[in-house]
């Protein structure tokens, strides 16, 4: 079990965002790749999972699978137990429970996203907060996150797509938080974040777990229905433009033609 400081959670209070370097071992982030490349393998051959591509240069790749855990018991235990659902509520100060979860593949020349706040797309409860866990370097060449402060005024102003107005998020101070497999990225789902395109030759690949005070209840198969509902009612796509990934509009990848 891993304890946070009083200084690592005054941070936290302070900044909305935690960085907490090298808590995995190797052989966890060896597993964990493991797990992760069996679940791009059922993209192909039509196994379980929600799955979404994009155009690149290069052609179509994969840019995210979601709705795991029912469908694999290592990637279920390690989300839904022990020390990433404890850290989620010691960031809380109170028991929390898994509300959704993903892979972010970042292909070479994966799109990133638009400035946003998640609590814009996360539905049925306020309050989230989520974790990065990266499988390979993330480096600003690679289209790590960016995060700025000011997650403690709530919903900043958006456009229609439920990003930030962009005359606001260029008053934003944002910094760049590289991250090393083994590591672990907090952040609160006001955080302001964005992220770019991947330059690099290689994928930049990332679990991101989102979970909830559990007194608001467990909400996981809530929040995909109401998404496959939306889905359905919307499309996978804004306008031919731009894939849709999420209830907002923030992904930046184009459609798979």
């Amino acid at each position: 079990m891993i304890v946070l400081t009083d200084e690592q959670l005054d941070g936290w209070r302070r900044d909305g965002w935690l960085h907490l370097p090298a808590v995995l071992t190797d052989d966890e982030v060896d597993r964990l790749t493991a797990w992760v490349d069996e679940v791009a393998g059922w993209s192909a051959t039509g196994g379980p999972g929600l799955h979404h591509r994009e155009m690149t240069d290069a052609g179509p790749v994969l840019a995210r699978s979601e709705d795991l855990v029912p469908h694999h018991v290592g990637l279920r235990e390690f989300i839904t137990a022990g020390r990433m659902v404890e850290l989620a509520g010691a960031l809380f100060d109170e028991p929390a429970v898994l509300y959704k979860e993903k892979v972010n593949y970042k292909q070479p020349g994966g799109a990133g996203f638009a400035p946003h706040q998640d609590a814009t797309a996360y539905r049925f409860v306020d309050h989230h907060v989520s974790c990065m866990v990266p499988l390979d370097p993330a480096t600003s060449a690679s289209g790590c996150l960016d995060v700025a402060p000011g997650y403690a005024g709530g919903l900043m102003p958006t456009d229609d797509g439920g990003r930030i107005e962009a005359s606001h998020a260029a008053t934003l101070d944002w910094r760049p938080v590289e991250t090393r497999p083994g590591d672990l990225l907090w952040f609160d789902s006001h955080t302001p974040h964005r992220s770019g395109t991947n330059t690099t030759d290689r994928p930049r690949r990332a679990l991101y777990l989102t979970y909830n005070a559990a007194r608001h209840g467990d909400l996981r198969a809530t929040y995909y229905s109401d998404k496959a509902d939306t889905f359905a009612a919307v499309g996978d796509h804004v306008d031919g433009e731009r894939v849709r990934l999420s209830i907002s509009d923030d992904f930046l990848g184009r459609p798979v033609t």
